[in-house]
């Protein structure tokens, strides 16, 4: 039996790393936002015009899209180890086990410790499910896709299903509570009220935000088994090409409905609810297409190559990359921090993501020249790999 090892940086994939880097300033816009900023829970008014374009810009072209273009490459890359793991007959299961039981501790104590917003710990414990699927076809994988993305959010949408889930007096008095911590100067208060508040977060919708999750992965898993990336897409342009055609066009529509009267198909009862809610899974899953289309096809041009692949170090480092987002911008909105939450504008979100996350780029880059792996990724592969993994470059 082969030892096992991570991945050397000669085996890894320029357009995954750009992908991933991409995903994660998405997920840093989003999250700070929405939910850092507290604007998703205080629903400030944005009078601006500024500000008015800023959220369209949020909701049309980054909300679901990050986190799903991020699940999408989770279940890519499992497809990827096992590929590499069997060709090097290695323990397959053992290492993937292991894999998923330190991510979730990692994520456990990002919760505790500084966010109770994190996604790590539910990768983690959805990744276990796609063990289920490692012998399936890939149409059954395609089809269970497709159920578990469309099933769940369409019985969500109906007023007698979330009404049986989500009994909003008593998720408003949490918030409220939680809302009163967050604001407030002491930091071990934040970390109680993290790990109860990411739990009544997301109890009211673990049936189809689990399922949402798997779906996503099983989409990834097929690209892997299929090698979309292989050679940076070179191979398949074709493909890509259609992809992006056919995205867009999926996308539109919810679009058109966001730009033209985001609240008014509410008005006319539970058909225009399951119609959104088509509507914003189709529209997710277009854009998202066409997002990793866009960056396959413009990897091949060496000019946009050249821009693009300034994004690959954060890919490379996307657990380091995502905890440091959250130590950043809770600092800075936190009451035991700057206590910004609920002080900055629509447009003025957008802007300091742009400007963190080209900082870590930055800093991504000045670290990688010295070492392999971020700090978090080095110690999730040495508890994986049950041995201390050679650091420096």
């Amino acid at each position: 039996m082969s030892t096992m090892v991570p991945v050397a940086p000669r085996e890894r994939v320029a357009t995954i790393d750009v992908l991933r880097g991409f995903a994660l300033a998405g997920v840093l816009l989003a999250n700070l936002f929405w939910l850092y900023s507290a604007r998703q829970f205080e629903h400030p008014a944005d009078t601006r015009l500024v500000d008015r374009a800023a959220d369209l810009f949020a909701v049309v072209l980054v909300h679901g899209k990050a986190q799903t273009l991020l699940t999408f490459l989770f279940g890519f890359g499992f497809a990827v180890q096992l590929i590499r793991a069997r060709a090097r007959n290695e323990r397959v299961l053992a290492l993937y086990l292991r894999r998923l039981a330190v991510l979730f501790c990692i994520g456990a104590l990002h919760v505790t410790l500084l966010w109770w917003g994190d996604v790590t710990w539910n990768y983690a414990l959805c990744g276990f499910v796609l063990l289920l699927f490692l012998r399936a076809s890939n149409r059954s994988r395609v089809v269970w896709a497709a159920i578990l993305t469309f099933i769940p959010s369409l019985l969500f949408a109906l007023p007698s299903v979330r009404g049986v889930f989500i009994h909003r007096e008593w998720f408003v008095g949490q918030l409220h509570q939680f809302l009163g911590v967050l604001h407030g100067p002491s930091y071990r208060a934040t970390m109680a009220a993290h790990v109860r508040f990411a739990l009544v977060y997301i109890s009211p919708f673990v049936l189809a935000y689990f399922p949402w999750l798997v779906g996503r992965f099983l989409l990834g898993f097929v690209a892997g088994t299929q090698q979309w990336f292989k050679d940076d897409g070179a191979h398949r342009l074709g493909f890509f090409r259609r992809l992006l055609g056919f995205g867009l066009v999926c996308a539109l529509p919810r679009s058109i409905v966001v730009l033209f009267g985001p609240h008014g198909p509410h008005r006319f009862g539970v058909a225009a609810s399951l119609a959104l809610a088509l509507l914003d899974e189709v529209g997710t899953l277009g854009l998202t297409g066409a997002y990793v289309a866009l960056v396959v096809l413009l990897m091949q041009r060496p000019a946009w190559r050249r821009c693009l692949v300034l994004m690959a170090p954060a890919g490379r480092m996307p657990l380091t990359t995502y905890l440091s987002q959250s130590l950043i911008c809770t600092s800075l909105f936190y009451g035991w921090g700057l206590g910004l939450a609920g002080h900055v504008s629509a447009a003025g979100c957008i802007g300091m993501a742009l400007v963190i996350f080209a900082a870590q780029v930055a800093a991504c880059h000045l670290w990688l020249r010295r070492f392999r792996f971020g700090p978090l990724e080095w110690v999730w592969r040495s508890l994986v790999y049950l041995r201390r993994q050679p650091m420096r470059v």
